[in-house]
Parts: C-alpha cells; structure tokens; sequence
C-alpha cells in the first residue's frame, strides 16, 4: 500500500513540475513557429540569414529548457520506480508489488491527474492559455499567414467582385450596429468571431474548429451590443497589417497611405475567400479604412463606403469614455492589448493611435480631456469631406438610431436591394457631457458636422 502511494505521489509531482514549467512550451511553440515565419518570408538572403541566427538560437534554449523539465520530471518518476527494490521481500511474506499491476498503473494515473484538476487561471478577458498561445502563434507570423492565405486563394477562392460594402466612420460611431443588421441579410458576408486566429486561412480553420453559436453576451466595450462566436466584426485590418508589413503604423499614428494594384487584387482574393458563393456581397466593418481609401478608389470605383458620423460633442465624450475603460482593461490584461494591436484597432486604450491624413496634423493635449478626442473627431470628419463619390453614403448616427430601416435601405439601394426582416428597434442615447471643453474647438467641429449633413 505504501509503494503506491509513492508512486501516486511521484507522479503528482512529476506532472505538476511539468504543469508549473508549462510556459517553457509555450515558450518553444512561439519561437519554432517564428523560425518558420521568417524562413517564409521574402526578404533578402542576407537580412534572413541574420534574423534567423538570432531566432534559431532562441529556439534552441527553449528547447533545452523544455527538454531539462522533461528530464527532470521523468527523474521524479524514476527514482519511486527504483523504490520497487525496496518491496521484494515483505515482512509479512506477500508478493512485492507488480508495476504492471492494475493497481500500479491506477496509482500512476491518479498521481498524473491530480495536477491538473486545480482550475487553471483565466486571464480577466475570458481567453485560456492555449488560446492565448495560439492566438500568439498565428497572429504575430504574417508571411506563414500570407502563405495560407495564398493557399486558400488558389483552391478555394471564387470569382472576384470589384463592388462590395465598407461601413465606417470614427470608432463610436454606430458602425458595429450598421454592419450587424446588414450582416444578418444572406447576400452579404462577412468575417466573424468564429474565424479567429486563422484570419488569412477561414477555410482551414474551420476544418477543425466548428464554434457553437452558444449564448451571446455584452461585448467589452458596455455598450449594449451582444456578441457571439458568429458574431461580425472589424477584422479585415489584419489583412491590411500583413500585407503592408506595418508600415502605416507608426509610433504615435496611423498614417494614410496608397495601396498598390497589386495590393488592392489582393484584397479582391482575400474578400474571395471571404464569400460563400460569387453572387454574394462582401461586407466590412472597418474604421481605418479612409487611411487607404483614396488608394483603392484610384484602384477601383464600383465599392462602396457608408460613413457614419455623430455629434461632435458627445461623439468625443464616448472616445474619452471608452478610452479610460480600456487603459483600465489592458492594465489588467496585457492579453486585451495584444489582442487590440493585432486587429489594427488603435481607437482608445494604452496604444491608442490617432490618424495622420496627408496635410492633416496630430492631436495635442492630456487624452484625459474632452478637447484631444474634439481634435481627432476634427481631424477624422475634415479629410472624409474632401473624399468625392457618388458610392459614399454619409450617414448621421443619431438619424440612424431614430430611423435604422430608412438608413439601412439607403445603402442596400446600391445594390439593388431592400430591407425585408423584421424591423430594428429605434434608439436613442440619451449621453449626458459634464465636461470641460474649449468651445473654439467646439465651433470648428459644429461646422464641420454641418457640412456633413449636407453631404445626406
């Protein structure tokens, strides 16, 4: 009896030794998938051959450290394997203990699961920690993306379509709650929750992951939007960050910038794996998109763009609102941070980035006060009025709140089509600004907002 409590005890301790030194996997996982990545890349031999020596080297300590905890943890069982010795001769003349035994194996396999009935800890944003690794394997590797990406274009991908839909507009603006109910139409389709981390690869993705709708719940942002596995989202900026290497993102913006034709055929293919069928609709939520519109209007003229714009006043207050929150969440959860830069989305938060549009200027002040987020709404809606078009639909928040059928059938008529579900529910916020605000700045952005509704 006394043997098989050492061996369930030896075994607790070897898996819990391997479960305490897990990030050591993790750790191996990340860096061999990194070494692939830049053996994918398409950089020169000699800028490869460099980033490789200082990877490879990484990989192999990690591998090291991997393989000492293996050893180690194999060393605890080994040394309660030796105790068998110890058993041969019994003072009470029974047989000494068999390792082969039912009840050894038993022992072994009580001892080896105990370690992992203790709840592993979930960081605050609900995400485990192999999701967490997995989320880091894929997102952090563009060219192993881009390859599968390619992949799926040459067997999956279907016939290109030069017209397809983009709701945008400064973040807060209504443009989740425009792209939902357009989403819920079988001619449109869009990426979704449920493609997630593979967001270059749907395809292959789903081959192994088929996510349950399950029970939707409010989305991080407390705003009322509830969110599911099939939820849509603003998730094509990856496209955008892989295919360009980052280079628009700087250290204190976002800077607009040309999409080449090569790039913007590209886009075509990714909307082409996107798609389910060639009569369907590409549809896009994504609020840097003027950062690279007048690019691929010089590209392409046939897609269009609903703009959505908001009070100036309370517009900011729900940018500075929503700010703080995040700073809160990403102190908390460097996860959320991550998450956020991967998806381009640089709105609020700790990494908050402001756009720079050519001629335009960066915002000035303590992102505390109401009157930095005045200046980015400033900014933001001055450039979209210089955008021409008869394929941009401006659209008022407040407007589309009171009347979302009305709105909605304003950008379905480009594509002659209607609105036929059942009717959304109106809304009205009713935002409260408690703030100090410098009125001068409050003034430029009424003006502005009122050539914005001319623009209807």
């Amino acid at each position: 009896m006394v043997f098989y409590f050492i061996l369930a005890l030896s075994a607790a301790l070897a898996f819990g030794l391997i479960r305490w030194g897990r990030k050591s996997f993790y750790r191996l996982a990340i860096s061999s998938t990194r070494v692939l990545d830049i053996m994918l890349g398409d950089q020169d031999d000699d800028e490869k051959l460099e980033e490789l020596q200082s990877h490879t080297g990484k990989l192999i300590l990690n591998l090291f450290a991997f393989i000492g905890l293996l050893i180690a943890a194999a060393a605890i069982i080994l040394i309660s394997l030796n105790l068998h010795d110890i058993f041969i001769a019994l003072e009470d003349g029974e047989a000494a203990p068999e390792l082969s035994s039912w009840q050894s194996i038993m022992a072994l396999s009580v001892g080896a699961t105990i370690p992992f009935l203790i709840p592993f800890k979930k960081s605050p944003s609900g995400y485990s920690e192999l999701a967490m690794l997995l989320h880091r394997m894929v997102l952090n590797n563009y060219h192993l993306g881009l390859k599968l990406f390619r992949r799926e274009v040459k067997s999956k991908g279907i016939e290109k379509r030069q017209d397809f839909l983009i709701i945008s507009g400064l973040a807060r603006a209504g443009t989740t709650s425009f792209m939902n109910h357009l989403a819920t139409l079988p001619q449109f389709q869009s990426l979704n929750y449920g493609n997630m981390p593979f967001l270059l690869s749907p395809h292959l993705w789903s081959r192994f992951y088929k996510p349950k709708t399950g029970k939707s719940k409010e989305r991080s942002h407390k705003d009322g939007i509830q969110l599911g596995m099939n939820s849509n989202e603003a998730l094509e900026e990856y496209f955008f960050k892989a295919i360009s290497k980052d280079s628009y993102i700087k250290e204190h913006c976002l800077e607009e910038y040309r999409l080449s034709a090569d790039a913007h055929e590209s886009y075509l293919d990714y909307q082409s794996i996107i798609r389910q069928s060639p009569e369907q609709i590409y549809l896009a939520k994504n609020n840097n998109f003027l950062l690279r519109y007048r690019g691929l209007r010089e590209e392409n003229s046939e897609f269009h763009l609903v703009l959505l714009f908001r009070q100036p006043l309370f517009h900011a207050a729900s940018l500075r609102s929503m700010h703080q929150r995040y700073c809160e969440m990403q102190s908390e959860d460097a996860f959320v941070l991550d998450y956020m830069n991967w998806l381009g989305h640089h709105e609020f938060g700790l990494n908050q980035k402001p756009f720079l549009f050519e001629g335009g200027q960066l915002p000035e002040g303590n992102k505390s006060e109401l009157n930095y987020w005045l200046q980015i709404w400033i900014e933001y809606y001055r450039f979209a009025l210089e955008l021409e078009g008869p394929n941009i639909h401006f659209t008022p928040y407040e407007a589309f709140c009171a009347e979302p059928v009305s709105y909605l059938n304003r950008a379905l008529a480009a594509f002659q089509l209607k609105w036929e579900n059942e009717a959304p529910q109106a809304f009205v916020n009713q935002r409260k600004v408690d703030l100090d605000y410098d009125q001068a700045l409050h003034s430029e952005a009424l003006e502005i907002y009122a050539q914005l509704q001319k623009r209807l």
